[in-house]
């Protein structure tokens, strides 16, 4: 839902729109200036706020709003889950200390702070919104403060918006409005893209159905490629025999040839290059020598089911499991 649903609001830092490849390029969005940088050895963040800037309802944007909405993803109360809490293992608090400055204050310094400030996830709510109605609300109700307003959601079929006249960047957004359309099947969006119904498509075509548009269109589209973070993620219960062995986790892990996979799988899927944790590309990914000293990341096919097989017998299991 990212897509269809961020139009609607801000972020208080967010990646460079014109430089989107560059993973340490960041600019402001509710915040004035530069992207700051660390005081007090990388352990205290200062940003001020925007000043102007309202909600589509009409309420003014403080940094009361900025506090609500990051306090509900670092801190948020009991029962309620945040899957982005671990993003901000380092942030000890966050404090408004007048109405237009916020400040983070970090546990320690760490290198991973503003970026994960910029994930377009971090949608920035009305305080007033969350002590109203709580979390619930907004899954059904929409009040940003970004380009566009909301117009409407038709279940299985689109999202529509339109041009938010009050936008903090002046002569923005370009368009009058924009619709998001739900097409799970592929035929749909390639019909889509084929017949100018949509402008852009976010999830990727294989390359078949990619060489196909290009063919049909020529000049008339314009592909942009780039390394994906693709998991697909089997997970050995490790409380469970014979999982429990780090041996056998580690020959399953051998028994993957990733780079086989890879030059097959990039034929006909999205899937293009071996990477580990970091996105592959990413100033912090490892390199291909550092690649390969994480055990199942050899190129050496054999050798790494050799040594599996070998695992495997050292812990006592079948070889076939």
């Amino acid at each position: 839902m990212i897509h269809p649903i961020r139009p609607f609001y801000s972020l208080l830092i967010r990646v460079n729109p014109d430089n989107p490849a560059d993973p340490a390029d960041f600019k402001c969005d509710l915040c004035e200036g530069d992207v700051p940088a660390g005081e007090n050895g990388g352990t205290k963040y200062t940003f001020k706020i925007r000043k102007g800037v309202k909600f589509h309802d009409g309420t003014p944007l403080t940094s009361a709003d900025i506090k609500a909405t990051f306090d509900k993803i670092i801190f948020p109360p009991q029962g309620v889950p945040s899957s982005r809490k671990a993003f901000f293992k380092m942030v000890g608090s966050v404090e408004a200390p007048d109405d237009y400055t916020i400040v983070f204050n970090l546990d320690f310094p760490s290198g991973s702070f503003i970026p994960a400030l910029a994930t377009p996830f971090n949608f920035v709510y009305s305080k007033k919104d969350l002590d109203a109605h709580g979390y619930e609300w907004h899954k059904k109700n929409i009040n940003g403060t970004g380009p566009f307003k909301f117009v409407e959601h038709i279940p299985g079929q689109h999202v529509a918006g339109e041009r938010y006249a009050g936008y903090h960047f002046e002569g923005q957004p370009y368009l009058d409005g924009f619709k998001a359309i739900s097409a799970p099947k592929m035929a749909v969006r390639l019909n889509a893209i084929r017949a100018d119904q949509a402008s852009i498509e976010f999830r990727g075509f294989p390359p078949k159905a990619r060489d196909d548009l290009v063919n049909a269109l020529g000049d008339k589209i314009t592909v942009q490629e780039s390394d994906w973070n693709c998991v697909l993620m089997a997970t050995a219960n490790t409380k469970n025999k014979p999982f429990d062995d780090v041996r056998v986790r580690q020959a399953l892990t051998l028994a993957v040839d990733r780079y086989s996979a890879s030059k097959y799988l990039s034929n006909i899927a999205i899937v293009k290059t071996v990477g580990g944790i970091v996105f592959p590309g990413h100033p912090l990914a490892a390199n291909q020598a550092e690649m390969e000293q994480l055990v199942g990341y050899s190129k050496d096919i054999e050798a790494s089911r050799a040594k599996a097989r070998q695992l495997l017998k050292d812990a006592g299991v079948a070889r076939r499991l």
